[in-house]
């Protein structure tokens, strides 16, 4: 099923898996996607509803890249996925 939504604004992050761990451990951030090391928190609209969403990265470096190009923009980031 095709997903369409919108990135409006970075929430919060990047926050480091380690930062994640020591504030979260076995709480509600306890199970990490094995790819993921850097999260931020997006505001996303899906539906006509807006919530928040977390989006994983590898590196530091595309998370603070993802972050600085919404952060540019005017308009929300439309993503099309699969």
């Amino acid at each position: 099923m095709k997903r369409n939504f919108k990135v409006w604004a970075v929430a919060g992050g990047p926050y480091s898996r380690e930062e994640l761990e020591d504030a979260y451990y076995e709480e509600e951030y306890s199970d990490f996607p094995e790819e993921g090391n850097f999260l931020l928190l997006c505001n996303v609209e899906e539906n006509k509803k807006l919530r928040e969403e977390e989006f994983w990265f590898s590196t530091e470096e595309q998370a603070y890249k993802f972050k600085n190009y919404i952060d540019g923009r005017m308009e929300a980031l439309e993503v099309s996925e699969d």
